[in-house]
């Protein structure tokens, strides 16, 4: 079925261009013509959370885009133009931006003197890097607060963050060459991943359940169970949750891979989800809730995905720091402990990936405790008749 344009787009020359606009999560996106490919369609977002603000901003879109004579010349190119402009580059997610974001805000304070990516040599790039992995960092701006020195693990992330902004920032005009391509990273110590035990897990859940937040002991519950990242359970709404089949789906648009999730709940689980629940979004009682069991925070009315995350993200350095002599539970935890049992219980990696929306490598790299998944032990008692030589 051919796409129906909603808006005619004029441009200068008299050429009318279609497009419409889609909503994609909370943000809205302009789909046009795409003028490099006949025949094909371009979705870019705009950046813009209401329909009224997106149609301007659709409409410079698809003028650059008919008009590359007009993008921007990468000599003349500012950090602030830069930020203004990445969120009409690429698929990228909330927490995409604000990742790249923040990178740049980092890159700023090391070299200050830059006004813009044209400033980044591949010389300035090597200096950001060695003043980067040497300096020391306070998690307090109180005056006497701790410096500690960044991991090699953090300065690695960090320079890799910086080459895929650039790569993004090239082809709109915005940088012409890659300097970060020339930097080489640090190589990190390898570890393997390590699951929670289950006892360390009762005990994170018997301090969530001790709060009496009944919103919260769900929300990491299901979390728990479907071993899905943070951010695509806060985006899930209402209508996504089936209480009669007892069925929670994530849309393609919401997982981080593009592909939609069905996830079965255990009936008890499902009855309390269907409870608290809200309108629109799943979690949106959050924004009320926490007037009550966040007192002196700064509460907002109108729930967002992203007060989810962040709150969320702030309930494990709370456990931390409530219990220090525990072993410290993460929310990648959750997924290495949720991947790693599913291993355990299939002794397949390929199909735990599969049910658990994760790259089969990338579970093995990150998040596979093997040692627990798979017991050699109990593997050479089922096999040493056949092992041993006849």
């Amino acid at each position: 079925m051919p796409r129906k344009a909603k808006n005619t787009f004029e441009l200068p020359d008299g050429r009318k261009v279609m497009g419409s606009l889609q909503q994609r999560g909370e943000v809205w996106r302009i789909l046009f013509a795409d003028p490099d490919r006949p025949g094909k369609y371009k979705e870019v977002s705009t950046g813009k959370r209401t329909e009224r603000e997106a149609w301007p901003e659709a409409a410079r879109i698809v003028l650059a885009a008919y008009n590359p004579s007009e993008k921007p010349d990468p000599r003349k190119a500012t950090w602030e133009q830069v930020i203004k402009e990445l969120p009409t580059v690429g698929e990228f997610r909330e927490r995409g931006l604000e990742a790249y974001t923040s990178r740049i805000n980092v890159l700023r304070g090391i070299i200050p003197a830059t006004k813009g990516p044209h400033d980044i040599t591949v010389e300035v790039a090597k200096r950001f890097k060695h003043l980067y992995s040497t300096g020391t960092f306070t998690k307090s701006n109180k005056p006497g607060a701790k410096e500690y020195k960044r991991s090699s693990v953090t300065v690695a992330s960090t320079i890799r963050l910086l080459s895929c902004l650039w790569n993004h920032l090239i082809p709109i005009g915005l940088a012409s060459a890659n300097p970060w391509e020339s930097v080489t990273r640090p190589v990190a110590p390898k570890t393997a991943p390590t699951a929670p035990t289950e006892s360390d897990i009762d005990q994170f859940f018997a301090w969530v359940d001790a709060k009496g937040w009944e919103l919260l002991s769900v929300f990491l519950r299901v979390k728990a169970l479907a071993g899905c990242r943070t951010n695509d359970l806060c985006q899930a709404q209402s209508s996504q949750f089936d209480p009669k089949a007892n069925i929670l789906t994530i849309t393609p648009d919401q997982d981080k891979t593009n592909r939609e999730r069905v996830i079965p709940l255990p009936a008890d689980l499902a009855s309390r989800l269907d409870k608290i629940k809200g309108t629109t979004y799943l979690w949106e009682r959050y924004a009320t809730d926490s007037k009550t069991f966040r007192p002196g925070r700064r509460n907002q009315a109108e729930f967002k995905p992203s007060l989810m995350y962040w709150f969320i993200d702030d309930i494990f350095p709370q456990y931390r720091k409530a219990f220090p002599a525990r072993p410290p539970i993460t929310a990648h935890d959750l997924r290495r402990r949720a991947i790693t049992l599913m291993v355990e219980a299939t002794q397949s990696v390929d199909a735990t990936a599969e049910a658990l929306g994760i790259h089969p490598e990338t579970a093995r790299k990150h998040y596979l405790d093997a040692k627990q998944a798979y017991n050699s032990a109990e593997l050479f008692k089922k096999l040493a008749s056949v092992l041993v030589p006849k």
